[in-house]
């Protein structure tokens, strides 16, 4: 159970990672963090690292804004559910069967956006990435995956704050 939660917290994390990208870039090119640091984010390292060219970004932009409305949707389903939990824990005592039934509906909003980002991630790995991109991809994704098991490792070993 443990780590379906973090890889669905990774996840979530992930879209929203990519939502925030897409949305800087689409407010004037000025990248992830203004006018400043003139890079391009997580997107743009990802293109640099896979050395998409011009007509891969294009196709992956597009594969993107088709995707786009319904990760938006469950985003804001999420959000919702997410609020809701909140002002139930804000109460004394929660009724556990309300805290169940939203989680419930939290978990399974989640499942499909790990199944939009799958089917997304899928697309383009079959219609965009050559198959050396597609090596290049797999490793950056062990290596992110890496360094979320020795994050997860550090947090089991940490000791308890007095």
């Amino acid at each position: 159970m443990k780590r379906i939660t973090i890889g669905a917290t990774v996840a979530v994390a992930l879209l929203l990672t990519i939502f925030v990208v897409f949305h800087a870039e689409a407010r004037g090119r000025r990248g992830w963090c203004g006018h400043r640091w003139h890079r391009g984010g997580p997107a743009a390292f990802l293109s640099h690292e896979l050395k998409l060219n011009q007509a891969q970004q294009a196709q992956v932009k597009t594969l993107w804004q088709t995707e786009r409305p319904t990760i938006s949707a469950n985003l804001h389903e999420l959000l919702a559910e997410n609020n809701e939990m909140n002002a139930i824990a804000g109460q004394g005592n929660p009724d556990q069967a309300k805290v169940h039934e939203i989680a419930t509906r939290e978990a399974s909003t989640i499942a499909a956006l790990l199944m939009e980002k799958e089917q997304l991630q899928s697309r383009i790995y079959q219609t965009v990435l050559n198959p050396d991109q597609r090596a290049k991809a797999n490793a950056l994704q062990e290596k992110l995956e890496s360094h979320l098991d020795h994050a997860a490792d550090r947090l089991e070993t940490q000791p308890a704050e007095k």
